[in-house]
């Protein structure tokens, strides 16, 4: 019984790969398909820092950095900056701000 499952999802791993790569030439998603998509990736990070800032202690000795570090990010973001530099960039100052917020507390 555990192999039929393994197969099965193996079996499902692969077509989930394979079927986009068959149909492109025959589906083609509409404009507005288009634009949502383009933009799924940066709602996703934005998602997930978002929640990351929830998650922090009202204190302020964990949300100053970690919100510096978003606005940066944010930023770098809408000038049209890479994915790559907005994250360590903002990666850095959040890193760099925590540890000037520990060492003075």
């Amino acid at each position: 019984m555990m192999w039929t499952a393994v197969l099965l999802v193996g079996l499902g791993s692969y077509l989930c790969r394979v079927v986009p790569l068959l149909t492109t030439h025959r589906l083609r998603p509409g404009e507005r398909t288009q634009s949502v998509l383009r933009h799924a990736g940066m709602g996703g990070m934005a998602a997930l820092l978002v929640s990351g800032l929830i998650g922090h202690d009202q204190a302020g000795s964990t949300l100053l950095p970690a919100l510096a570090g978003v606005l940066l990010s944010a930023g770098l973001a809408l000038r049209g900056r890479s994915m790559m530099l907005c994250l360590a960039a903002g990666a850095s100052l959040y890193g760099g701000s925590l540890a000037v917020v520990a060492a003075l507390g």
